[in-house]
């Protein structure tokens, strides 16, 4: 399989560099530097391998490890995926096949939703929990931001290239701005947007059931006096420091 992973690389960077349209599949088998035999072996067009590229991309579950808020969470996700789109050839190269609509628009839209439903997901679960503020909307906040990232991203190719080393900590400003908006404040004043966020390690039980209405107590924020802060298991009057 090593040949089909470099001809993906390969493709990776020359969709990223030129567009589908553009790119021929002459252009990958230079860059690839495998025979033209064992590309047509493993691909049958340039179709065939933008098709691939797109069904491997990482889905944006795997992209973080559980936190102990939810909304951090969604903060990790969006570094993760950031640094993800600067590092990975085969990333970049689905984005941008993405936002062209190439080989077929239905890939582009699935892409994009399949991130706005993962944030979609945490910000329900953090609703639950008590972080989100009460004038949130969970659908339109979950589009915002993956809107908000993929704009901050198209600004950075067309500023800095491909090779934007402070892209995590660029997302990460964008989110210490609107995360005052979403989340309550004893909730934001706890979530770290540094751009090391997609290292985190778990920071909560993984075992532990989430937040579905069978959670234990331990992984649930619970409310504080009056109802508007939460306090997070570990963190009330008389709890070990972490």
């Amino acid at each position: 399989m090593r040949t089909r992973r470099q001809i993906l690389d390969a493709a990776g960077e020359v969709f990223a560099g030129i567009g589908y349209e553009k790119a021929t599949v002459s252009d990958v088998l230079e860059r690839s530097g495998v025979t033209k035999g064992a590309l047509y072996f493993h691909f049958s067009s340039k179709e065939d391998i933008a098709r691939a590229l797109l069904a491997e991309q990482t889905p944006s579950e795997d992209l973080v490890t559980p936190q102990r808020y939810r909304l951090q969470e969604v903060v990790d996700g969006v570094i993760a995926l950031a640094g993800r789109l600067r590092d990975d050839a085969r990333a970049r190269g689905c984005f941008r096949l993405c936002l062209e609509h190439g080989p077929d628009g239905k890939y582009g839209r699935d892409w994009f939703l399949e991130r706005v439903a993962f944030n979609e997901g945490l910000l329900v679960r953090a609703r639950e929990r008590g972080e989100l503020a009460a004038h949130v909307t969970v659908r339109e906040t979950a589009e915002f931001l993956v809107s908000a990232f993929i704009g901050l991203q198209l600004m950075s190719q067309a500023v800095d290239g491909e090779t934007d080393l402070d892209m995590e900590g660029r997302v990460g400003l964008l989110l210490r701005q609107v995360m005052p908006h979403i989340a309550i404040p004893a909730v934001c004043a706890e979530l770290d947007f540094g751009p090391a966020r997609h290292r985190a390690a778990p920071d909560r039980d993984e075992d532990a059931p989430d937040q579905d209405g069978d959670a234990s107590d331990r992984d649930r924020a619970t409310p504080g006096r009056d109802g508007a802060a939460p306090v997070p298991p570990g963190r009330g009057p008389g709890a070990p420091g972490r």
